[in-house]
């Protein structure tokens, strides 16, 4: 419990919690640098002063209480007193002095010196440090009455004690800001990691070098040879799927010809419908390994007619689906065009095969986000199903009928692909409208790239 309150106040990135390290042992020496100085030496060092001064009165005192006349001994030490640049003098009997002790609440050297003063001399009476900062004004009782002793503050206490704490408090904000300074560079290289992952996580590859200190610099050399691992296999993967596709066109067309030339019959239809769906299989292959070819490059699109023409070629092959952009301004974007096309198209034919009733809509996301949508009346997919439907070559044939339609699981893949490399994400849930599955490709509105 004591933990987590402790979490709520502290800084959550890196940068935050290394500067809260550093910051917190320099505030903590200052204070016990503070608390040991001004206590311990500084007020020591102003209780010695004090005693010095002192004796001085108390001599002073001494030779006037031990005559019965004041004025011919104050007029015989005035040139003893002034060499101790000490004034003493009795106060005429009108003349009051202040009661109690007077300091300014900040003054801590004068606490020191009222409790000196108090402490070693019997007849003291008060302490005035207010009335003026550079002057003690001592009174004490004597058998001629009230004396005024008045002493220079420079005989009890240091002047600018403080200055040795302003030089400490200016070399440590100097060593701090240094401090800063290196800490930034050695956090740069860390944060610079975080993007690139992020980016390669969203489907773009970043410019990144390893830099930094050792350790860092050894996790961005382990990050770049993953990266390219993956680069690799994934190309392996498309290629490997690329060829065997192309390879097989061959024989089937071999197969297709064969067929053409024979005379009808029920094996010819059961044949020529087994190589149709063979086809099929290996359009959906070529189109996952496909990917975004070097040839396509990003250019302004606008969704709401790209998603008009694609209905139209639907509805011209029989398919009525229902289309909605929710009164909304969508602005044109900057996408793969063919990329968005194949995505949606995988969609569309995922829905009309596993369903009835098909909807398209178009909508702006929190401001930040164009959202796609298809849904449909179909059996849907398993909440607990959904993270595993985008993965290539899954079939969830409890949700998705195998006899309802061939397919290997690479639509959805080919989806993710897709908003990968536009930076965006393909979401799954229930259809509030349909009651189906509801397909969400969210594309940012302005991409970081």
């Amino acid at each position: 419990m004591w933990s987590s309150f402790v979490k709520r106040f502290l800084p959550r990135s890196f940068y935050g919690r290394a500067v809260l390290i550093l910051i917190v042992p320099i505030i903590v020496i200052q204070i016990v640098l503070s608390i040991v100085f001004v206590q311990r030496h500084y007020e020591r060092v102003t209780a010695q002063m004090t005693e010095n001064t002192l004796r001085d009165i108390r001599f002073l005192t001494d030779q006037l209480e031990g005559s019965p006349d004041a004025a011919p001994v104050l007029q015989d030490l005035a040139e003893l007193a002034d060499a101790m640049q000490i004034d003493i003098s009795v106060l005429p009997l009108p003349v009051v002095p202040p009661f109690g002790d007077t300091r300014e609440w900040t003054d801590l050297a004068g606490r020191e010196i009222i409790r000196v003063l108090s402490e070693n001399l019997p007849a003291y009476r008060n302490v005035d440090l207010v009335s003026d900062s550079n002057t003690v004004f001592l009174f004490m009782d004597s058998r001629h009455g009230v004396l005024e002793v008045i002493i220079p503050r420079r005989l009890v206490t240091t002047s600018n004690p403080h200055q040795l704490l302003v030089i400490v408090f200016l070399a440590s904000v100097v060593m701090a800001l240094i401090a800063f300074q290196f800490l930034r560079l050695q956090v740069r290289p860390i944060r610079r990691l975080g993007q690139a992952a992020e980016a390669y996580g969203r489907g773009r590859t970043v410019p990144f070098r390893a830099a930094g200190a050792r350790e860092i610099r050894a996790a961005s050399l382990a990050f770049i040879d993953m990266r390219n691992r993956i680069d690799r296999q994934n190309t392996q993967r498309k290629l490997m799927l690329s060829g065997v596709s192309h390879d097989m066109r061959t024989p089937l067309t071999r197969m297709r010809l064969i067929l053409s030339m024979m005379d009808e019959s029920e094996d010819k239809a059961a044949l020529s419908a087994e190589v149709a769906d063979l086809e099929s299989l290996l359009n959906g292959f070529l189109e996952y390994s496909r990917g975004v070819t070097p040839d396509e490059v990003k250019c302004s699109v606008d969704p709401v007619g790209l998603v008009a023409d694609l209905l139209e070629k639907y509805a011209a092959t029989g398919h009525q689906i229902g289309f909605s952009d929710g009164g909304q301004a969508v602005p044109s974007l900057p996408l793969h065009k063919g990329l968005v096309e194949r995505a949606l198209d995988n969609l569309l034919s995922n829905a009309l095969r596993h369903a009835s009733d098909v909807h398209v809509g178009l909508s702006i996301s929190d401001g930040a986000w164009l959202d796609i949508s298809v849904e449909d009346n179909g059996p849907g997919i398993a909440e607990i199903d959904r993270p595993r439907a985008t993965e290539p070559f899954v079939r969830l044939d409890d949700a998705r009928n195998r006899d309802q339609g061939g397919g290997v699981g690479l639509g959805l893949a080919i989806v993710t692909e897709a908003m990968r490399a536009h930076e965006g994400r393909l979401l799954l849930d229930a259809s509030p409208r349909l009651g189906g599955l509801r397909a969400v490709m969210r594309v940012p509105l302005v991409p970081s790239s």
